[in-house]
C-alpha cells in the first residue's frame, strides 16, 4: 500500500484477513497484530507527507501449511477521508522467489498496481486464493461501522465479500464470444 496526504494528516491501513476452507475465519494481519501464520506487517506509519507505505510479507507456503486458503487485501482510511480526496493512494503485490531474498522493497515495482481512488474510506481490493493459485479480482468498497474505522469492526462485510467473489461463476471467454456473437447476429 502507498498513499501521500490529503488535506491533513492521513493514516491509511493495510490489513489482510486470514481464512481457511470452509470460509473460516482465522485471523488478521494489522496494525494491530504484526505477525501469524507466517506472515508480517511492517507496521503503523501514521502520516504521509512525502509518501508512505505499508507492506504484508506473506510466505505462501507456510501459510499453506497452517491452513490457510484465501488471504483477503483490506485497506481502511483510519483518519476517515475518503480515497478519492488523496494526491496518491494506490496497492498491489509483489512476487519474490525466496522468503529473505533480500529483494528490495520498492512500490513502483509491484507486480499489479490498483489505483485506490473511490470515494469511499474502506475498500478490499484483491483476493489470494493459495489454493487455486490465484489473484482475485475485487474492487469492493465497504460501509464502515459508526465508531472505529479497522478492519476488526468490518470482519462481517469481508467474509460476505470474499464468499461472493470466490464463489461468483464466471464464463470463459469463448462462452462469452459465442453468447456476444449469437446475440448481435450468427457464429
Amino acid at each position: 500500500l502507498w498513499w501521500m496526504n490529503g488535506n491533513g494528516r492521513t493514516d491509511i491501513d493495510l490489513s489482510a484477513v486470514l481464512y481457511g476452507t470452509q470460509y473460516k475465519y482465522l485471523d488478521t494481519l494489522a496494525y494491530y497484530n504484526l505477525k501469524q501464520y507466517g506472515a508480517h506487517h511492517s507496521g503503523d506509519i501514521v502520516d504521509a507527507p512525502k509518501g508512505a507505505a505499508e507492506f504484508i510479507d506473506l510466505d505462501i507456503e507456510r501459510l499453506r501449511e497452517r491452513g490457510v486458503r484465501f488471504v483477503v487485501m483490506v485497506i481502511n482510511s483510519f483518519t476517515t477521508q475518503p480515497f478519492c480526496d488523496l494526491p496518491e493512494c494506490f496497492a498491489g503485490w509483489m512476487l519474490r522467489q525466496h522468503p529473505n531474498s533480500g529483494e528490495v522493497f520498492e512500490p513502483r515495482t509491484l507486480v499489479d498496481k490498483v489505483d485506490i481512488a473511490s470515494n469511499t474510506r474502506i475498500c478490499i481490493p484483491l483476493i489470494f486464493d493459495l489454493a487455486e493459485q490465484e489473484v482475485l479480482w475485487a474492487d469492493i468498497a465497504i460501509r464502515e461501522q459508526p465508531r472505529w474505522n479497522n478492519v476488526r469492526n468490518n470482519l462481517t462485510g469481508v467474509s460476505l465479500m470474499l464468499r461472493a467473489i470466490s464463489g461468483m461463476v464466471k464464463p470463459d471467454l469463448q462462452t462469452l464470444f459465442r453468447l456476444h456473437a449469437q446475440a448481435r447476429g450468427s457464429v
